[in-house]
């Protein structure tokens, strides 16, 4: 084909997408999570793809990627900040990376109900920090209820500080994580990829894990560890995120419908996780587990105090303005 032929069927094209619109560029977007295929997070996220993907005439397509098939949180948030077109429902103390005070949203012992959640999520002290993530590429799109998070060990009974004292446990990589555990658990916190966690409370590589009760299930955990302690040392409050460029390059009329799509799969994942705590609970006794319930919590939550001066780095007075909006007051 000579050069001035393709030249002009070139410029017939452009003249034709720019004069009618019939020719659109896809969207596809690569949802990434650590859950199973059959947790609730993927089940909400299908549920948007399908709809996204009718409300944008096939603009749009969310491709799912369940089990840490694209790396860790830290890692795909990663990859959202050097512009690949990704989603996900992440920890929100990997948000830390970008903006310190995020790590402030699963401070332990902080909520005593999600509608003191709702309040914070919902403040103008949180849009702040969504602002700063998105100058790293960073779009916070929704917030979900997760969970209540409780410590489980492989074949201790603990109901007191004391009790847990040099157990090593397994936690996220974020600091938030390892200084509830060295400060309020005094144990050896063990940062390590939740793929990995099942072999080594197997192995007996560590002592102890915590998570929601419905993540124990969702990787069988409770098949490798006998005891669960209803600590519930922090309400799991999870964003779901997605690289902000993407986003912004939608028009304005899908940008509308995307987030309208993302708050009603936060909605959904809430509305599971608060439904599911009793039937895990319930699950992980029928399964063999022993749930430790007379666990001395207000023992625990009083070592919690002390966690928010390791954050230098945090905006002065974070922790008493976030505790004034938690508490209404």
């Amino acid at each position: 084909m000579g050069y001035n032929l393709t030249k002009r069927i070139l410029l017939s094209l452009a003249l034709a997408s720019a004069t009618t619109g019939a020719v659109h560029a896809e969207t596809v977007i690569r949802f990434a999570h650590t859950n199973s295929p059959d947790h609730f997070v993927q089940k909400s996220m299908e549920k948007m793809a399908d709809a996204v993907a009718k409300r944008s005439n096939g603009e749009i397509r969310i491709e799912m990627f369940p089990s840490g098939q694209l790396g860790e949180h830290g890692q795909v948030v990663e990859q959202m900040t050097f512009g690949s077109p990704l989603m996900s429902q992440i920890g929100a103390a990997v948000l830390a990376d970008y903006e310190p005070d995020f790590s402030i949203i699963v401070y332990p012992f902080l909520f005593d109900d999600f509608a003191g959640a709702k309040r914070l999520l919902a403040s103008d002290l949180v849009k702040t920090m969504e602002t700063e993530v998105e100058d790293s590429g960073i779009k916070v799109m929704c917030y979900a209820h997760f969970g209540e998070r409780n410590l489980y060990t492989r074949d201790r009974i603990a109901r007191t500080p004391a009790d847990t004292a040099g157990l090593s446990i397994r936690v996220q990589p974020t600091t938030i994580y390892t200084e509830m555990v060295r400060q309020v658990y005094g144990g050896a916190a063990t940062p390590m990829p939740w793929s990995e966690v099942y072999s080594a409370l197997s192995q007996g590589v560590m002592d102890a894990a915590e998570a929601p009760p419905n993540a124990v299930l969702d990787q069988k955990h409770h098949e490798v560890t006998k005891y669960m302690m209803e600590t519930k040392h922090i309400m799991d409050i999870v964003p779901v995120v997605m690289t902000a460029p993407v986003f912004n390059d939608m028009s304005p009329e899908n940008q509308a419908m995307f987030r309208e799509e993302a708050d009603m799969a936060c909605e959904r994942m809430s509305e599971a996780s608060l439904a599911s705590y009793d039937e895990s609970i319930a699950e992980l006794e029928a399964k063999g587990m022993t749930i430790i319930r007379d666990v001395d919590r207000k023992a625990f939550a009083e070592k919690a105090g002390g966690i928010a001066a390791s954050f230098p780095e945090w905006t002065p007075g974070l922790y008493e303005k976030v505790r004034a909006i938690v508490s209404n007051k």
